[in-house]
């Protein structure tokens, strides 16, 4: 999971006024072959003044998100330490019931932890979900579950290069992403670095290793990842473009026989997060879950987390009472050897199920968030649909002043095409893009209880070698 904007000298944002965007299901008309389907879906396309919002009163369409502090509010903690929401935090809460107030079109919110908690829903197209957030579905189940919102083209008229870093599959956009964001940099705890000697995060690799050294020896966690599950690992892939210098090292493994070896950008980011945690630079036990883990950065028990921007206002709703929240920040990654860089792309998505019997009321509530830049910017990203005023969060501060100062650079999300979709499916037929294994078997052969048995690691990133490349061949792909 979004997170990103900020590109305040890498993209230009046209200020014309433009009316609600939206191509959809005409019962029957407008109808190709959808990319890589032998199934049709209608693309035809639809302004606001298509939507016949007078009919749509009295309906009511049903939103399952995997944002629950959006809908419930921020978890906090009252003075006897006890957890409580805070409702005032309930933004997509509160921005359904405006929606209501203005078209009379109740939006039921549904809180789902995993994807597996809707997956029966979408897999028999129930018509109860309407509305999904789900982020970490592969191109193929996009292309099963979710109606094409619209195609890519239509998308960049509105969304301009953003388009092509929203879930597509390189004919049609499967989930609209109205806001832009930078992906995962550094969020970290002001106080807790000053407390060994640093103002910042550093700029380079070397002085960010020695400032997680010294909050080791400080007792302080450097850098909370909530391991006891593997997606948290998926950040290693923007980690590698800012290691390489260039958006594609995911995509990239197509390009090597070697990918996993420490001489190619994926190999190189995931043998320098195994080398972190060799030298305990992650938590030295295991948070229970991903709240237990911000509130760590929150409450100063861990100095950083390397996620994106979505994650900042969460952690500054999870300071200790009468702590500034503000000292929660988001920076850049430190240079790695070719560059500061951060990654941009489209965030917060929103796809419309295909067992959906409501999908103009679905629409036409995704459209509204799109207009929204306050809530957009509450929920820690920035407006990008062409016409909406973007509201830019003060979180965003340090790596606005930074790309404008040029020392560090945008890259944008990698755009979903063949490479990108024959490199999931080569990792599928290895075995290794389920749980994200292609990085948690490497990063889990070194047991931090014992002497780093690095044997064991090149051992298995021969295994992921032989396998990767195996898949490859079996499968007939290669670079284009």
């Amino acid at each position: 999971m979004s997170i990103k904007r900020f590109l305040a000298a890498a993209v230009g944002m046209s200020m014309a006024l433009s009316v609600l965007s939206s191509c959809g299901d005409n019962g029957g008309e407008g109808k190709s072959e959808k990319k890589g389907s032998g199934d049709t879906e209608s693309t035809e396309f639809k302004t606001a003044d298509d939507i016949d919002t007078e009919s749509l009163k009295g309906k009511t369409i049903t939103l399952y998100t995997h944002g629950g502090n959006r809908v419930l509010g921020e978890e906090k903690k009252d003075e006897n330490g006890n957890t409580y929401r805070d409702e005032s935090y309930a933004y997509l809460k509160h921005l359904a019931e405006k929606f209501e107030g203005e078209y009379g079109i109740h939006v039921d919110l549904q809180v789902n932890s995993t994807e597996d908690d809707i997956r029966p829903l979408l897999q028999t197209q129930d018509p109860s979900i309407d509305i999904y957030t789900s982020p970490n579905w592969s191109i193929e189940e996009w292309q099963q579950y979710a109606e094409p919102y619209c195609t890519v083209e239509e998308a960049r008229e509105f969304y301009g290069d953003y388009a092509d870093t929203m879930v597509n599959d390189g004919t049609y956009v499967y989930s609209l992403m109205p806001a832009k964001t930078y992906n995962n940099a550094v969020v970290y705890n002001e106080e807790t670095l000053k407390s060994v000697g640093y103002d910042s995060v550093p700029a380079t690799q070397a002085e960010f290793e020695e400032m997680c050294t010294k909050l080791r020896e400080a007792g302080v966690d450097p850098i909370a990842m909530h391991r006891i599950e593997n997606w948290p690992l998926s950040t290693i892939n923007d980690f590698a473009n800012y290691v390489s210098g260039a958006n594609d090292a995911y995509p990239g493994m197509l390009k090597s026989d070697t990918p996993f070896s420490d001489s190619e950008p994926m190999g190189k980011t995931i043998k320098m997060y195994t080398e972190w945690k060799s030298k305990g630079f992650f938590e030295s036990e295991i948070y229970t879950d991903f709240g237990v883990a911000m509130d760590s950065v929150g409450n100063g028990k861990a100095a950083m987390m390397l996620f994106g921007a979505w994650v900042v206002p969460q952690i500054q709703g999870r300071v200790p009472e009468g702590t500034d929240p503000s000292v929660i920040k988001f920076a850049p990654a430190p240079d790695f050897g070719n560059g500061q860089y951060v990654m941009a792309s489209a965030a917060d998505g929103y796809s419309i199920a295909k067992g959906s019997d409501d999908k103009e009321a679905a629409r036409l509530f995704i459209e509204y968030i799109s207009e929204d830049a306050q809530y957009l910017a509450d929920s820690g990203y920035i407006a990008n649909k062409k016409g909406v005023t973007p509201i830019v969060p003060d979180l965003y501060k340090i790596i606005d002043d930074a790309v404008a100062a040029g020392t560090c650079k945008v890259l944008y999300s990698y755009a979903t095409d063949s490479n990108s979709m024959h490199n999931e499916e080569i990792l599928t037929e290895a075995s290794l893009l389920e749980d994200n294994k292609y990085v948690g078997n490497l990063f889990d052969s070194i047991d931090v209880t014992k002497d780093p048995d690095w044997d064991a690691y090149e051992a298995q990133v021969k295994k992921q070698n032989d396998a990767y490349t195996e898949a490859r061949d079996f499968l007939g792909y290669k670079w284009e």
